[in-house]
């Protein structure tokens, strides 16, 4: 089947032509194949390709201006335009980890099904072909679509969160954007990972940059409420704590100096293990106290 793009179709095209002129295969992918079948615009676009993405950006560059930067270990080239968009060409690959937690290696893969089954979940793991006649159609080898329709996370192996335990946070975030549920099994293996301790391998700075995801959604309540119920907040701070108050405040820098509010004294050791630096860490525990004085 097809499945049209919603959004930047003068981009793609662009794109799409000059990956033709390379001879190279072009798909949009992950995030923005789920929101389209959503029925929703994405910034967030993806592009994976069967070969070096240099030449492809080289190109987007002459186009748009702007600059980009290479990511040998990650067969990326992340393309910044000159009005500050940014977006990333990857080659198709396939990741191993070494331990739990760990950042993954990456090697290239021989297709796009290949690279797909990386991915965190099934929702995720589409892609829309953009170089061909009669471009858009999705390729969708692990049912990403039927995930989608029956609204429900599932991943794509039982290791999953062993090898990432980011995506429980990433889970939790979905499930409150969307208003989905876990499929039962994913939700055995989140919960077993949670049980497992495998979030506490994470480095602060990574937990912090989940939580600070869950935070930019225009509503994190559920989200925040979903890993309340896998047991994941603990990682986060063992007294973690939030409200409806944190609704009040649109961003996430106001809205982690509402939770500190919220945790009491607990509030100030919760700020410095997030591990920003000193000024920020300051700043924020100067809007918490204001914040304190209002609740």
């Amino acid at each position: 089947m097809d499945l049209r793009p919603l959004n930047d179709l003068p981009l793609l095209e662009k794109a799409a032509g000059l990956a033709s002129e390379a001879g190279l295969r072009l798909y949009a992918v992950g995030g923005c194949a789920r929101d389209w079948a959503l029925g929703r615009p994405s910034e967030d676009i993806d592009f994976l390709l069967d070969g070096d993405p240099q030449p492809l950006v080289e190109g987007m560059e002459r186009e748009y201006g702007g600059r980009h930067q290479k990511f040998g270990s990650f067969l990326t080239v992340r393309f910044f335009s000159s009005e500050g968009r940014r977006l990333d060409f990857a080659s198709f690959r396939s990741e191993t980890y070494a331990r739990p937690a760990a950042l993954p290696s990456v090697t290239a893969a021989a297709s796009v099904e290949e690279d797909l089954k990386r991915r965190d979940f099934t929702c995720n793991a589409m892609a829309v072909r953009l170089d061909a006649p009669g471009s858009f159609g999705l390729t969708d080898p692990y049912k990403g679509l039927e995930a989608i329709e029956s609204k429900t996370l599932r991943v794509l192996h039982e290791k999953s969160f062993e090898d990432d335990p980011t995506r429980i946070f990433r889970a939790a975030r979905f499930c409150g954007r969307f208003g989905w549920s876990l499929e039962a099994k994913t939700g055995e293996l989140a919960r077993s990972a949670v049980k497992s301790g495998f979030p506490g391998l994470l480095s602060r700075e990574r937990l912090r940059n989940e939580l600070v995801k869950i935070l930019a959604e225009a509503d994190p309540l559920p989200a925040l409420r979903e890993l309340g119920a896998l047991g994941a907040d603990s990682f986060i701070h063992p007294a973690f704590a939030y409200g409806p108050a944190v609704l009040k405040y649109r961003g996430s820098r106001e809205r982690l100096a509402v939770i500190a509010a919220l945790m009491g004294l607990a509030g100030e050791e919760f700020l410095a293990g997030l591990k920003f630096s000193r000024r920020e860490t300051a700043d924020l525990a100067a809007i918490a106290q204001e914040i304190k004085a209002e609740l």
